[in-house]
C-alpha cells in the first residue's frame, strides 16, 4: 500500500507540475485546489496503467528529494510546451497595439495577474478556444499519460539535443508572432513614412496628434484580416504540439 501511495504521489506530482502552468489550468480564475483536485484525480486514474512501479523504501532522503525534483521538471517542461502558445500569442498582441496605439490600453489576461495588451488578450482567448475545439487538451493529457512508457518514474537525462530542441520551440514562438502580427507591422510602417513625409510637406499640421486616430483606424479595418491569419498561424502551431510533445519525451527518456 505504501508503495502505492508513493508511486501515485510521484504521478501527482509531474502533473500538478505541468497543470501549473498549463494554459487551461493555471488561470488565476481556477482555484489552486481544483488543479490539485485535478491533478490527483489524473494520478489515480493513471496508476494502473502504470507500466512499472518503482522501489522507494530503501531509498536515501536526499535521492527522494532529487526524484521529486526530476518529477517536476518533467512536468514543467510539459507545460511550457504547451504555454510557449500563449507567450507567441501575447507577443504578437504586443507588436500589434504598438502598431495600432493600443499600446497603454491594458486588461487583465486570463491566467495573468498582471496587464496585457487589448490585442494579445484577445489572441490569447483565441489560441485556448482553438486548442479546446480542436480537442488539443484531450489529446496532450492522454500524451501524458502514454509519456510514462518512455519517461518512466525516475527515468530523463538532460541533453544536448534537448537543449537544441527546446531552443528551436523557443526560436518558432517568436517566429509565429512575427507572422501573426507581420501585416499589421508592414502597414504601419508604411504609414509612418507617409506620415513623415505629411509632416515635411505640412509643417503647420500636428501630424503627431493626428496619427493616433489614423493609425487606429486603419488597424481596426485591417484586424478582420490578421485574426484570420492569426487563427491559421495557431491552428498550425496547435497541430505541431503533440510532435513537440512526443520529441521532447523521447529526448527525456533517451539522455541524446
Amino acid at each position: 500500500m505504501e508503495g502505492l501511495f508513493a508511486n501515485w504521489f510521484l504521478i501527482f506530482v509531474r502533473a500538478g507540475a505541468m497543470l501549473s502552468i498549463f494554459p487551461l489550468f493555471s488561470a488565476t480564475s481556477v482555484p489552486v485546489r481544483m488543479r490539485l483536485a485535478v491533478a490527483g484525480f489524473m494520478a489515480f486514474l493513471m496508476l494502473p496503467a502504470m507500466p512499472a512501479m518503482i522501489d522507494i523504501s530503501q531509498a536515501s532522503l536526499l535521492s527522494l528529494v532529487g526524484l521529486l525534483i526530476k518529477e517536476v521538471s518533467i512536468g514543467l517542461l510539459f507545460g511550457w510546451i504547451v504555454r510557449a502558445l500563449i507567450f507567441s500569442v501575447t507577443l504578437a498582441g504586443h507588436f500589434i497595439s504598438s502598431q495600432i496605439g493600443l499600446q497603454l490600453g491594458g486588461m487583465i489576461a486570463p491566467g495573468s495577474e498582471t496587464p496585457t495588451e487589448v490585442m494579445g488578450v484577445m489572441l490569447q482567448m483565441l489560441a485556448i478556444a482553438l486548442m479546446v475545439s480542436l480537442d488539443l487538451h484531450y489529446t496532450l493529457l492522454v500524451g501524458f499519460q502514454q509519456s510514462y512508457h518512455v519517461l518512466p518514474i525516475g527515468a530523463g537525462v538532460l541533453s544536448d539535443q534537448l537543449f537544441d530542441n527546446v531552443m528551436g520551440m523557443a526560436a518558432r514562438t517568436f517566429l509565429v508572432a512575427v507572422k501573426i502580427a507581420s501585416p499589421i507591422i508592414a502597414v504601419g510602417i508604411v504609414v509612418n513614412i507617409l506620415l513623415c513625409m505629411l509632416a515635411r510637406a505640412v509643417p503647420q499640421m500636428n501630424v503627431f496628434m493626428e496619427s493616433f486616430g489614423i493609425r487606429l483606424l486603419i488597424g481596426i479595418v485591417l484586424l478582420g484580416s490578421v485574426m484570420q491569419i492569426a487563427a491559421l498561424e495557431i491552428a498550425n502551431y496547435l497541430h505541431q504540439l503533440p510532435d513537440d510533445f512526443v520529441v521532447a519525451v523521447r529526448l527525456l527518456g533517451l539522455g541524446g
